[in-house]
């Protein structure tokens, strides 16, 4: 049995293998530098992307980087190492292994009606090229995928001039009414701003965070977008605008770019007045667009201020001073700080002021009244001028301008055409704006349009020290040119796959560089 085994078998000398073993390890070690090359270069335009796309996929990029340059140093010293201890004995031809051979039944019939059948070959695959390309141009385009965080934000926004009393009115309605549908577990809202310097949320801002029940729970046939539309359509409170995100992307969005929604226009501009005519004309021009939704326009106008004007001559006449008109009012309404209270290691001030049926209405504080030497005490409306006049109730700036902002989300279609339509209704309307306003766009179309300008700046020079890697791994420009001729047969499958999945085009998704490497 064994000289059967060692018929064909011929033991070779040492020197003989070791030599073999490193004529090997210098020509595989050639295209293992290069390609690492290739493959890092690749990753470039991560490396320079900015801003919330740059701190997603950074770390992806500096992982594989580093875990393909320790590859490669393992392959040019660890591996001709372990080869020469462990590659010993009778080897097998390649056809021994039955996967191997089942795989070459396959494989190599293709390949020679490729070869045989070359005018064909090409003509298929430029015709599924031509195909795939209209495909991809009206994939739409967006900035990240919208993950589905399992709960819903729901941030309706009243009237800036909205009481206490009116807004938690408000606030129990709609928790109610969100409670009703069957696939809410539990509603959590709140209306202003938390304890904390900040956030700087209006009362007339609404925070409601909406938990679904596992999704086994729903009804038959409903999604996500389907249980909005239902719980906004019940919604429909007057005077109150409702909008719907979810908690983690809105915080994202706030952080990022200061808007709240998926896209925002900023107007700037030197006054209030002329700001809000330019938002509100926004506003008329962008509504109706298929995919805008929750389109608002944040309140320059419409708080509610109590203007105390004193009259002058009437305090002369009285023998009082500014300050002592100014003292009782702040006495009245925002309260004189007394002492300081000391309760272990925290501190808090004793303010006094009227009492709330001595200063909740406007007579009430024209009648408070203010002490003087010769007449007694006299009403205020005898010494100034009590009244309520409307103002900004929030003054928002940017870039030392004084900025308004129109709000919207995009809702069943993509972002990029969506805000592209936008931008073609707004330039057909708003022709020229006056000297010292204009407009920008924010929110995630401003990350989408930061991250393409920085791939299309990049892009040309990763792909020449691609072609420079090339050539250098295959001296020969003919052979570099026609691996990187493959690259457009590459967006057949990717085409056709993210067309048929039903996904927009985004930032993750764009031809990387190094599928070329994996068609040589």
């Amino acid at each position: 049995m064994k000289k059967i085994f060692q018929t064909n078998y011929v033991r070779i000398p040492e020197e003989v293998r070791m030599s073999i073993i490193e004529r090997s390890c210098k020509q595989v070690s050639r295209g293992v530098f290069f390609s690492t090359i290739i493959i890092i270069t690749s990753f470039l335009p991560v490396f320079l992307l900015t801003g919330q796309e740059g701190k997603l996929f950074h770390p992806l990029a500096y992982t594989k980087s580093f875990i393909m340059i320790v590859d490669a140093i393992l392959v040019i010293t660890l591996a001709p190492v372990l080869i020469s201890f462990f590659m010993k004995g009778r080897f097998r031809q390649e056809s021994a292994n039955p996967i191997n051979r089942g795989l070459e039944r396959i494989y190599e019939p293709i390949i020679r009606a490729c070869i045989r059948w070359r005018k064909t070959t090409i003509a298929i695959n430029v015709i599924a090229l031509l195909i795939s390309i209209p495909l991809v141009m009206s994939l739409g385009r967006e900035f990240m995928p919208p993950l589905d965080e399992g709960s819903i934000l729901f941030m309706p926004v009243t009237l800036p001039d909205v009481s206490n009393s009116e807004v938690k009115r408000i606030l129990q309605v709609q928790d109610k009414i969100i409670k009703s549908v069957p696939e809410v577990e539990n509603v959590l809202g709140k209306a202003g701003r938390a304890n904390t310097a900040t956030d700087n949320s209006p009362i007339s801002m609404i925070e409601t965070i909406i938990l679904l029940k596992p999704k086994s729970e729903w009804r038959r046939g409903l999604s996500k977008n389907d249980i909005i539309n239902e719980l906004n359509s019940k919604l429909q409170i007057p005077g109150v605008t409702n909008g719907w995100t979810q908690p983690i992307i809105n915080r994202i969005n706030m952080l990022s770019t200061g808007i709240r929604t998926d896209v925002g226009v900023k107007v700037y501009g030197q006054n209030l007045d002329s700001i809000n005519y330019f938002a509100q004309q926004i506003k008329n021009a962008l509504n109706g667009i298929n995919g805008i939704k929750d389109l608002y326009v944040e309140p320059i106008t419409g708080g509610k201020y109590i203007d105390i004007n004193i009259k002058r001559e009437e305090i002369g006449r009285y023998g009082l001073s500014v300050d002592d008109v100014n003292t009782v009012i702040e006495t009245a309404l925002g309260g004189m700080r007394l002492t300081t209270t000391v309760e272990g290691r925290q501190r808090f001030s004793v303010n006094a002021r009227f009492g709330q049926d001595f200063r909740n209405n406007i007579e009430a504080l024209k009648r408070l009244q203010v002490q003087t030497m010769k007449f007694g005490p006299i009403p205020l409306e005898a010494v100034a001028g009590i009244k309520i006049t409307e103002g900004p109730p929030m003054i928002n700036s940017e870039n030392a301008l004084l900025r308004g902002t129109v709000l919207f989300n995009v809702r069943e279609r993509d972002l990029g055409t969506t805000v592209k339509e936008a931008q073609e209704r707004l330039d057909k309307m708003l022709v020229k704006l006056p000297k010292g306003y204009f407009l920008e766009w924010s929110g995630q179309y401003e990350n989408l349009i930061r991250s393409e300008r920085t791939l299309k700046t990049i892009l040309p020079v990763v792909f020449l020290i691609i072609f420079i890697s090339m050539y250098f791994a295959f001296h020969s420009v003919r052979e570099a040119f026609f691996s990187l001729i493959t690259i457009p047969f590459a967006l057949i499958g990717g085409g056709l796959i993210v067309y048929f999945w039903g996904v927009k085009k985004e930032i993750q998704k764009k031809p990387s560089p190094k599928k070329i490497w994996k068609n040589l």
